[in-house]
């Protein structure tokens, strides 16, 4: 019975850190019930003569003390993949904009009416040097 409640809390904590939450109540009480389900189990192994029940009763002492960790890790490259889509958003956007500058000056003014760069532009058949 206790390793039915490991386990879904496992999954609870794994579904809610997939998705970017980290639980920490519910890291501390799945490791707190994943660590006395595999030390009830391994005596009960131990008391019965079965290797392979405490084999895996170990198993699941280690799965419940990597289950913190493991969530942090999922939260952590759900967040790292939250923000490289965001600067490639960003970053599209910026490429495709028409105009970089909003405040930028696309027409003449006074100012600039006698820029030869910008009344005939650069290269091409308008190169005074061709």
């Amino acid at each position: 019975m206790l390793d039915l409640a490991f386990l879904v809390l496992g999954v609870y904590v794994f579904v809610k850190a997939l998705k970017g939450e980290y639980k920490e109540t519910a890291c501390n009480i799945a490791m707190v019930v994943g660590i006395i389900a595999g030390f009830v189990g391994c005596a009960v192994a131990i008391s019965h003569n079965q290797t392979v029940m405490m084999i895996l009763n170990i198993l699941v002492v280690l799965i419940a003390f990597g289950l913190r960790f493991a969530a942090r890790h999922l939260v952590k490259m759900y967040i790292d993949k939250q923000v490289a889509e965001t600067e490639a958003r960003e970053r599209d956007e910026y490429l495709h904009a028409k105009f970089q500058d909003p405040n930028a000056v696309t027409g003449y003014t006074d100012d600039n009416f006698d820029d030869e760069d910008l009344r005939f532009g650069k290269g091409g058949w308008t190169d005074p040097k061709l």
